[in-house]
């Protein structure tokens, strides 16, 4: 299990919500952090001040906060003495944060529905929070939340609701793009206070403490020390931030809560809806479903991380693969009429949808295992998508679906998009059997493929890149037929030849046939004994772990062949395993020579992108390798490289970029990465044995 302590710096929880609805995160103290479920992806709310979650164990007048778990409990009426350090646990979608004072312990359990194949499902905005108590039978949990509703505090107002409140904001605008609900709910309270003020006047406002300067009397309240009476009316002035509580009992094991959230309202950047509102009506009722169907969205969530992930793998990679999946709560766009979507970078680089190196396609492989039909859903979209002469675009657009771009350092357009889309569908139909859906975009699959051929200038039946950032490795200059591209390129082209023969076009599959002898023979004069030529005027003796790419892609989807020679490509595999995964303590480049001058001489001809690791393409790699051979070593690799991410307090917002060198500080490049999800390369085939005919 990933683990931490409340003492430990983060740089993200563990995000809770469903597919397409936008996020909270629980962190390390007890926060609830970085929402995003007011359509604001690139604005998250920081923190949800006003969230708590409270205990009061009467049977022996103790009671703890589960807030800022370092000074727990320190208010100066209520106690004091909270825990000393708190635990914390992630498998994303679950979240564990454990305490314990004296004989009493506590464990707040949170929780979003991930269920296969049920969007319904697995697109609530909700998540469930179930608070468990030891050392005590008798006694209550309480849980608060602030109202963030509307852009402007003006108008929030707190409505009593059966089994807890909801909020919502009287006076927010029908443009406002905060302007929806949220609802806290339990299953049978024993006591809601629909609202209350966080903010105490000055005059009245207890001694600085865990709470800060908030209202303790419904905390004193809830433990029968204090009158209260509640009021529900709308805010009126900058002082006044409503919030409210909810309480139920824990005995006979646990109080469970749910909080939901509902934002409907069409804006300028989201004007699509989301996909829970075809079955709900607010978030109220959506809590409610939550609470009726608790134990089996819990059990069949629990139940693919046991059966989608190869048990023969060791523990620390069970775990980093499940919750290399969270960008599914945490960076997902689903369309009120079902189109689907990933950022690439929500806060820094929030294009829809990229594809090519490995952004995507490693970012949506618990997505065509789980969700197939999503994956139909965004292949449709980049097929319509795509240029009248054949471009398959980078992105769908930026804070849109309907805006695509060719790229990022376009013009001149990228080499490995259209090869990419060709791999994509053909992974999706090997994954589903989908013959009609190949049908309906296979003269795309063919206008794709006649734009790739006429990137290859001297006719060698290989793409040459023209220096100017035109591939995924968009901020190195890259020149002439790259290993990385020539080996996606030899892919597509076996993926193309086998579509073409699906749908009975023998003239297109035995041209892709010659292609793609052509394209082979020139590779494998690239090798030079040891690996393949990374590119053109790279120094002697770089090897570029992107050489397997297509590789990768073959054996996801299980063909019968590669793209490289196996005897040539088990060298090539050696060689980054030798050069590339030796290069650093910190992590694998992605380029390397194993000599530091002359590394330093390839970040210098084509920019530090080369000479740092990208994460995914190293997972993706090491699980080829690993495949292949049996070797533990690239178990190692991809460990150091997971090791790094997890002592940098990224699990939940994975870079795509980490600074390889040693001595120097680290830097990481854009935020939840869309390939996050590439460690899954280490249990695809598995889960897709798994999943035969689901």
């Amino acid at each position: 299990m990933v683990r931490y302590t409340s003492r430990d710096s983060l740089r993200a929880g563990v995000p809770l919500g469903g597919i397409g609805a936008g996020k909270v995160e629980l962190d390390n103290k007890g926060r609830l952090v970085n929402a995003t479920f007011a359509n604001n992806w690139s604005r998250p709310i920081r923190e949800l001040r006003g969230f708590h979650v409270f205990v009061y164990a009467e049977d022996l007048d103790k009671h703890l906060f589960a807030q800022d778990v370092s000074v727990l409990g320190t208010l100066p009426t209520l106690g004091s003495a909270g825990f000393v350090e708190a635990e914390y646990e992630g498998r994303w979608p679950f979240v564990w944060l454990r305490g314990r004072r004296g004989g009493l312990e506590v464990e707040v359990e949170g929780f979003s529905a991930v269920v296969p194949g049920d969007l319904k499902d697995s697109s609530l905005p909700a998540a469930g929070l179930a608070v468990r108590v030891r050392g005590s039978r008798r006694g209550i949990a309480a849980v608060s939340i602030p109202n963030v509703v509307g852009a402007n505090n003006v108008g929030r107002i707190n409505e009593p609701v059966p089994g807890g409140f909801k909020a919502r904001n009287a006076r927010a605008h029908e443009y406002d793009p905060q302007n929806g609900e949220l609802a806290l709910l339990a299953k049978d309270p024993v006591a809601v206070i629909p609202q209350f003020n966080l903010d105490v006047p000055r005059s009245e406002a207890p001694k600085v403490c865990a709470l800060g300067p908030e209202d303790e009397r419904p905390w004193l309240y809830l433990m029968g020390k204090a009158d209260f009476g509640p009021r529900v009316a709308e805010a009126s002035g900058g002082g006044e931030q409503p919030a409210g509580v909810v309480a139920a009992s824990y005995e006979g094991g646990e109080a469970r809560f749910v909080l939901s959230w509902y934002f409907d309202k069409p804006w300028a950047l989201y004007p699509y809806g989301h996909y829970y509102e075809n079955f709900f009506k607010d978030a109220a009722d959506v809590g409610r479903y939550f609470l009726d169907e608790y134990d089996r969205l819990r059990r069949r969530t629990a139940e693919w991380q046991e059966g989608l992930v190869d048990p023969a793998l060791p523990e620390w990679l069970r775990d980093a693969v499940i919750n290399s999946a969270y960008i599914l709560s945490a960076g997902t766009w689903l369309t009120k009429d079902g189109r689907f979507s990933i950022y690439e970078a929500p806060e820094v680089a929030p294009m829809h949808g990229t594809v090519g190196g490995l952004c995507y396609e490693t970012g949506s492989l618990p997505v065509v295992l789980m969700f197939p039909q999503l994956e139909r859903s965004f292949l449709e979209q980049l097929a319509r998508h795509m240029r009248d002469d054949g471009y398959v675009p980078h992105d769908l657009g930026t804070h849109s679906l309907d805006a695509p771009s060719d790229g990022t350092t376009a013009p001149p357009r990228w080499k490995d998009t259209n090869p990419t889309f060709i791999l994509l569908v053909y992974r999706y139909y090997k994954r589903t059997g989908d013959i009609d859906f190949v049908k309906s975009v296979y003269g795309r699959l063919v206008a794709a493929y006649r734009w790739m051929r006429g990137q290859d200038r001297d006719g060698d039946g290989l793409p040459e890149l023209e220096g100017s950032g035109d591939s995924g490795f968009d901020c190195a200059k890259i020149r002439g037929p790259s290993a990385y591209t020539s080996s996606l390129w030899i892919a597509a082209l076996v993926a193309l030849r086998d579509l073409a023969e699906a749908v009975g076009d023998s003239k297109t599959a035995e041209e892709a046939g010659s292609d793609l002898e052509r394209a082979r023979n020139s590779f494998e004069r690239s090798f030079d004994g040891v690996s393949y030529k990374a590119w053109d005027g790279a120094p002697e003796g770089a090897v570029f772990a992107a050489l397997a790419v297509g590789d990768w892609w073959l054996y996801l989807a299980g063909s019968r062949e590669g793209a490289a020679r196996r005897d040539r490509l088990a060298s090539a595999l050696s060689a980054v395993l030798r050069v590339n995964g030796s290069a650093s303590a910190n992590c694998a480049p992605n380029a390397s020579t194993g000599r530091p001058e002359a590394d330093g001489e390839i970040s210098e001809r084509v920019g530090r992108q080369l000479t740092a690791s990208w994460p995914r393409l190293i997972f993706s790699v090491a699980a080829l390798g690993y495949a292949l051979t049996g070797d533990a070593a690239w178990l190692s690799l991809a460990e150091k490289e997971w090791r790094r991410l997890v002592e940098l307090g990224m699990v939940w917002d994975q870079p795509s970029l980490l600074l390889c060198p040693e001595g120097r500080p680290y830097e990481v490049y854009l935020d939840h990465y869309i390939g996050s999800a590439a460690l899954w390369s280490f249990t695809y085939r598995y889960a897709l044995s798994r999943l035969r005919g689901v």
